[in-house]
């Protein structure tokens, strides 16, 4: 999962969100441009060092001559460091192939399947959705490679093993995310089998989904972590609204049947505040009271984390069925830990 980083909001000090306007500009932009060490911080602290050593590598930004050698070996690593990823899934998926389990990139590994150069997109896993009812055969698939290890949360269990995701380490140092639902599946109302159905199925036998559910899967991911993300997640957002192939009217529409129109039109005016040249227009103003809410709460405390979902699911049902269901997760870990020898 993403740590926690920097809040895109216009309430940002203004040196803050002008290096990421910067960044953003060196990295999308095609013409000649060149940043200043602030915003080569930038970059290495928001995972985007590998993209700008490529575009310094291409002659297309011109940095500081100290931090140009940096910048090429986070390039060369993130390459070499996706091809490591790639081999692992590739393992994987060709475990589900012979069980006939469908898979789907996600995240960072769908992104790098022919939109962004995998030597610029840095990931920290390798993120696949499979269809929920056949998560627990794809998860014993990858609980079976040799050396695999579950990844655990001491005192999760019964929500390592039941909720909407299980990851698993590998000797590679990959970690797998295998997937049953993009998010907490009481979250949103996503239609999984609309995203199957809709995925183009590519030779490696990956489903690479539909553009504009990808980008509607990136929103559910920054709303599910109440939008405090690196810069790189919002890079993607911005990197498919650029792309021109992308119809709003259509996403809009998928947003209001899964349910997650408030989430959407934030992550639309997120992407609009880093970019306002290259999508403006995309989004108005963000729901009322989003900003006083967010001054006085951090990541720091579950529950405040849970209080900010309020103004981010489309109503208050939708926001109370997420919290009691959450509840009832810890609930359960705590009941299967307390019969624990």
């Amino acid at each position: 999962m993403n740590a926690p980083s920097i809040a895109i909001t216009e309430e940002r000090a203004p040196d803050v969100l002008g290096r990421a306007r910067a960044l953003i500009r060196a990295l999308t932009v095609e013409a000649p441009s060149d940043v200043d060490g602030g915003v080569v911080e930038l970059a290495f602290a928001e995972g985007l060092a590998p993209w700008l050593g490529a575009r310094v590598g291409q002659g297309r930004v011109i940095v500081p001559g100290s931090a140009a050698a940096p910048l090429a070996w986070e390039h060369q690593m993130c390459l070499a460091s996706n091809i490591v990823r790639a081999h692992a899934a590739g393992a994987f998926v060709e475990r589900c192939r012979q069980d006939a389990i469908p898979v789907a990139w996600l995240k960072g590994m769908a992104l790098i399947h022919g939109i962004i150069a995998p030597g610029e997109r840095s990931m920290v896993d390798v993120d696949l959705l499979v269809p929920a009812a056949r998560w627990d055969d794809a998860c014993t698939l990858a609980a079976a490679i040799a050396g695999a290890q579950q990844v655990t949360t001491p005192g999760r269990g019964y929500t390592t093993m039941h909720d909407y995701v299980r990851a698993f380490s590998l000797p590679s140092g990959v970690t797998l995310e295998v997937h049953r639902s993009v998010c907490e599946s009481s979250l949103f109302a996503i239609d999984h089998d609309e995203l199957f159905a809709r995925a183009v199925h590519a030779a490696s036998g990956v489903a690479v989904l539909d553009e504009g559910d990808l980008f509607l899967t990136l929103a559910v991911h920054a709303a599910k972590h109440t939008f405090e993300l690196p810069l790189r997640s919002f890079l993607d957002g911005v990197v498919l609204l650029q792309r021109g192939l992308l119809n709003l009217g259509q996403v809009q529409e998928r947003a209001r049947r899964w349910r997650m129109e408030k989430a959407l039109h934030l992550w639309l005016h997120a992407l609009r505040t880093l970019a306002p040249a290259g999508i403006e227009g995309a989004a108005g103003a963000p729901p009322p009271l989003a900003g006083l809410l967010w001054s006085r709460t951090s990541d720091l405390a579950a529950w405040q984390r849970f209080l900010r979902l309020a103004w981010i699911t489309d109503g208050p049902a939708d926001w109370a069925r997420h919290v009691l269901t959450r509840v009832a997760f810890r609930l359960r870990d705590v009941a299967g830990a307390g019969r624990s020898p």
